[in-house]
């Protein structure tokens, strides 16, 4: 595994925090406006819960899942795709019924998924895997400075 990407659980944390927020803001705000509900109040009422869902669902699934396969068939440069295809295909179906109670239709998960994938792919590519690993580098100078 590269050696920029985080080497113990804290570091894990530390980059997963600014890499999800980038991501459900992002993602959030985009499908809210496509299907006309986006307002303020919607979008500051429904940030925290999607934030902590696809915190917890990177955290504790799509990572672990997308870590594993990976070091077994020495996949890591695919990594990126697995686990945002992974955050993509289940916050499709999720987003909606946390943000307005509202299930899709399997019709519309089929349309939504290839639009959310190729956009949570290049926000993850250019901007949340770049953000997260500013900070952990920052972090990690933060500790060299003090040791």
């Amino acid at each position: 595994m590269p050696k920029q990407y985080p080497t113990n659980i804290k570091e894990v944390i530390i980059s997963a925090i600014p890499n999800c927020a980038t991501m459900a803001l992002v993602m959030m705000n985009l499908n809210m406006w496509i299907y006309g509900a986006w307002t303020w109040e919607h979008a500051i009422k429904s940030f925290p819960i999607i934030y902590c869902t696809a915190f917890a669902l990177d955290f504790f699934f799509a990572g672990p899942l997308v870590n594993a396969i990976a070091k077994k068939y020495n996949l890591y440069k695919y990594m990126i795709f697995m686990r945002v295809f992974l955050m993509a295909g289940t916050l499709t179906f999720l987003a909606p019924i946390i943000e307005s109670g509202y299930a899709p239709t399997f019709s519309h998960y089929i349309t939504a998924l290839p639009r959310n994938y190729i956009i949570a792919l290049a926000t993850q590519a250019l901007l949340a895997f770049p953000f997260g690993m500013y900070v952990l580098g920052l972090y990690r100078l933060h500790l060299n400075k003090n040791n």
